[in-house]
């Protein structure tokens, strides 16, 4: 770890030295400049007086958050000895830092039926390691610091689970049969199956026939959940034939 690393996250480079370098001389010349009386000129001149620069005070985390992707498959005893060496944990900025570095590292671990737990204290009591949100591990056996790759796993099933049910036809709804034009498709409404023609969205809100409602600008998201499209929405239907459900395996819930 580099010996200035506390000043590089909680310090921000000074500011200002283009305006300085721009009149440089001028305001030194201005203070110096003798009044009419000849008496009002200073008699000595400070050399941080001339610089317009300040520095300023924040949180610059990525330095922090890389120096703990570096420290991976290291012990996470030297590695957090390491950290207390740079960082001061009695000063108020400094010791902020610390709790950035719990929301990146569960050190609260067990191991439980052959798997690693974490105490969650909102939950009062041991929780799967997949559901912590932190990118790191200790591992409870060896104290080495380790990947979360069981929590990357998860956001990617949740991911995939997203992905296929936004493409994945719901049961009650029929497209791209053979013929079918590409803006019609067949839905089940209240149990019986209609052949819904869809139409692009224009200026004004229009009305949904299936959903019985007039369309606002939020309805984006609704129409992508029923039709599978943001940019369509239903302009009529019509109730479909006996033979043409047959043909296609289907049958209505009620009677006609």
């Amino acid at each position: 770890m580099r010996e200035d690393m506390s000043k590089v996250l909680v310090e921000s480079p000074r500011s200002g030295r283009a305006g300085a370098y721009a009149v440089r001389g001028s305001r030194r010349q201005r203070r110096n400049r003798l009044d009419r009386d000849g008496e009002s000129a200073p008699q000595r001149l400070g050399m941080n007086g001339e610089g317009l620069a300040r520095k300023h005070f924040g949180e610059h985390l990525g330095p922090l958050y890389r120096y703990l992707r570096q420290q991976v498959h290291r012990p996470w005893d030297k590695v957090y000895s390491e950290l207390c060496s740079q960082l001061d944990r009695r000063s108020v900025v400094q010791a902020h830092l610390f709790q950035h570095i719990d929301e990146k590292v569960e050190r609260d671990t067990v191991w439980q039926d052959g798997e690693v737990w974490i105490r969650h204290h909102w939950r009062h009591g041991l929780v799967p390691l997949a559901d912590s949100r932190a990118e790191m591990f200790v591992h409870p056996l060896t104290g080495i610091l380790l990947p979360n790759r069981a929590r990357a796993i998860a956001m990617q099933r949740e991911r995939d689970e997203r992905a296929r049910r936004r493409t994945a036809t719901p049961p009650d709804r029929r497209t791209g049969l053979p013929g079918m034009p590409a803006d019609v498709q067949w839905h089940r409404i209240e149990g019986l199956w209609y052949e819904v023609t869809l139409k692009p969205l224009g200026g004004e809100p229009p009305f949904d026939v299936v959903l019985k409602r007039l369309l606002r600008r939020d309805s984006r998201e609704l129409l992508r959940t029923t039709y599978g499209r943001s940019d369509r929405y239903a302009s009529a239907k019509r109730q479909l034939s006996h033979k043409q459900l047959r043909a296609h395996g289907l049958a209505s819930d009620v009677a006609d």
